[in-house]
């Protein structure tokens, strides 16, 4: 008896040890699916936040722009002072906007303002687009787009981003904006780099 117990307990505790080291395989499974969403849904997002570009910081060096009529690349931060107008040929609101600029850059007087077109992405016909709405302006495109629109965090077009002197960024309006804001935009911008140049 006493074998034939020893024995049937045997092949008892190997499927006991077989559905424990399965349950604990499914635990570890769950707990590593449980920190791969936690990291992706709070950590990731949080570091992102962490890492975007709000009025009165800096300007990150390592912000890429394609000049369209060049092909030259120069970081954003180099062009300070300046105000950028981002857009997108295809965007209604934008073709809306472009005439407001045009004439807040008539107005200002194009000469010694500083301001430049960025389209968030090159489509067919966006550097026709450019010169004809914007002309004499310089036209860039982001080199990595992606890590451009998330730092600056451009969520629609057309955003204006200002950035001083310093290397900061002073202002970000999103949206069409009426003609006389324009021309104080541009007028303030080059007042305050002419003020701190002097």
């Amino acid at each position: 008896m006493t074998a034939k117990a020893k024995s049937g307990g045997r092949y008892m505790k190997k499927p006991i040890r077989s559905k424990e080291a399965l349950l604990n395989l499914v635990t570890v499974l769950a707990l590593l699916l449980a920190a791969g969403l936690t990291f992706r849904e709070r950590i990731l997002p949080a570091l992102r936040e962490y890492s975007v570009v709000d009025p009165g910081e800096a300007v990150p060096s390592g912000l890429r722009l394609e000049d369209l009529t060049t092909g030259d690349t120069v970081e954003l931060v180099d062009l300070a002072p300046v105000t950028s107008l981002a857009v997108l040929a295809s965007c209604p609101s934008c073709e809306r906007s472009a005439p407001v600029w045009r004439e807040a850059l008539e107005a200002a007087g194009i000469d010694g303002i500083r301001f430049i077109a960025i389209a968030i992405r090159e489509e067919p016909g966006t550097r026709v687009w450019l010169q004809r709405q914007l002309p004499g302006i310089r036209a860039f495109r982001p080199v990595e787009a992606d890590r451009f629109l998330d730092l600056l965090r451009i969520e629609v077009v057309p955003t204006v981003l200002t950035i001083g002197d310093d290397g900061r960024l002073t202002r970000r309006l999103e949206g069409a904006i009426p003609p006389g804001e324009a021309t104080a935009l541009l007028l303030d911008n080059t007042a305050g780099a002419r003020g701190t140049a002097e």
